[in-house]
């Protein structure tokens, strides 16, 4: 029996390393930070989020607030996103295969599906929002409650730390891809059953 994909939206299926730059840039100094320097982009990828924070000088408790405007900053900008390379055409022959897929993301249904309509890519059998930040493994469970899900058929694909860990923690398989906002070192410290640098790697690993 095939497995289920689910994906991660920023980062994995969205190019979006670069708007999210942008987005924290414009709110750094209102929520006591400082802004990203394109030469440390690279130092920061291999931190944790609460480390990339401290480096930052973002508290960590504004960081929700920080998030809620950002993705209100979100649509507007994503416009000119693209999907990451080779993600559309990975995706669009996952659905001529008719394999079941879903976003699980903390950003917004809304942002999603407008970015998704935009790119025509309307291949996912269900989106699924989750605004915790640090409580994936809490919303991969609701997820699976909701859409009658088994855990063990399950592969989550993912960009960051924090996918990984909430994948182990609620007991379904990791894919890590490394082109999206942590470094392939933080990733693969994790643990994840599979770490792809590619989509055709990954597109192997799925199939």
């Amino acid at each position: 029996m095939k497995p289920i994909l689910i994906f991660d939206f920023d980062g994995t299926i969205a190019d979006s390393k670069g708007l999210a730059v942008q987005l924290f840039n414009e709110l750094a100094v209102k929520f006591g930070g400082r802004r990203i320097e394109e030469a440390e982009i690279g130092r920061l990828s291999g931190l944790s989020v609460p480390d990339r924070l401290k480096a930052l000088h973002v508290p960590l408790f504004k960081l929700p607030a920080l998030l809620l405007e950002a993705k209100r900053n979100y649509k507007q900008a994503a416009v000119s996103l693209q999907p990451a390379d080779g993600m559309k055409e990975l995706l669009m022959a996952l659905k001529e295969e008719g394999r079941t897929m879903g976003i699980l993301s903390s950003n917004t249904a809304e942002n999603i599906r407008h970015f998704l309509d935009l790119n025509g890519l309307d291949v996912f059998d269900f989106v699924h929002s989750a605004t915790n930040l640090f409580g994936k493994d809490k919303a991969i469970r609701s997820m699976l409650r909701t859409h009658s899900l088994p855990a063990d058929r399950i592969v989550y694909v993912g960009d960051e730390l924090r996918d990984v860990e909430a994948c182990r923690r609620a007991g379904v398989k990791a894919a890590a891809v490394t082109w999206g906002f942590d470094s392939e070192e933080l990733l693969a410290g994790a643990g994840p059953d599979y770490v792809c640098r590619t989509a055709e790697q990954l597109a192997a690993v799925l199939r």
